[in-house]
């Protein structure tokens, strides 16, 4: 009787097992690109956001902040860098009428948003190209592309409008279909600026 009950007790537990099997769901994967296709996808892609955190190094100063990017079109976008407290550190905004930014709360004006970030705050970065290069795209000004085996855009290098030359290096990327940039790096000769995507959309 004893050997009975236990094997009825075996056989009630391997179904519940199976059982559990058959209500588990498959890991969705998406199937990966050809690059053409995926560079493809990624120039047609105009309208985007993301949140990101960024680190920035320079030889007066060291920044912690966020990134906050909306991408309306091919010639729009609004950006805010702002610090863990939430204070804005700088808000952009470019349209087909020049840039503006918003700074210590004074407004100003310009058609070359580099020079004046550099002229306000005592450091710049690349923003004339920002959306191709947080896309993975090195647009026309990428010099020395580097490509990995999956044909990707790993690095180049890049002239800003104030001259400063920077090297830029994709260290990683997010693991869907079109593999958009996760972590990247922009350094120059006394500069670094260090890129964490949290998310796109």
């Amino acid at each position: 009787m004893y050997r009975f009950k236990c094997a009825w007790l075996m056989v009630i537990f391997s179904l519940l097992l199976s059982g559990c099997s058959l209500f588990q769901r498959p890991a969705l994967t998406e199937a990966p690109l050809s690059n053409n296709e995926r560079e493809q996808q990624i120039q047609a892609l105009q309208q985007f956001s993301l949140q990101a955190s960024v680190g920035i190094k320079t030889p007066q100063e060291s920044i912690s902040a966020n990134l906050r990017w909306q991408q309306q079109d091919a010639a729009h976008y609004q950006a805010r860098l702002s610090n863990f407290l939430g204070i804005s550190l700088f808000e952009l905004s470019q349209s087909e009428y020049g840039s503006e930014i918003l700074l210590k709360g004074e407004t100003y004006r310009a058609a070359d948003t580099s020079t004046l970030l550099l002229q306000l705050s005592g450091w710049s970065m690349p923003l004339q190209d920002m959306p191709l290069w947080l896309r993975g795209l090195p647009g026309s000004k990428g010099r020395n592309i580097v490509r990995d085996a999956q044909g990707r855009v790993t690095g180049f290098s890049l002239t800003d409008s104030t001259g400063i030359v920077w090297q830029l290096q994709y260290q990683s990327f997010f693991t869907d279909s079109l593999a958009l940039p996760k972590r990247l790096l922009l350094q120059s000769d006394d500069s670094q600026i260090k890129i964490v995507v949290r998310s796109w959309q």
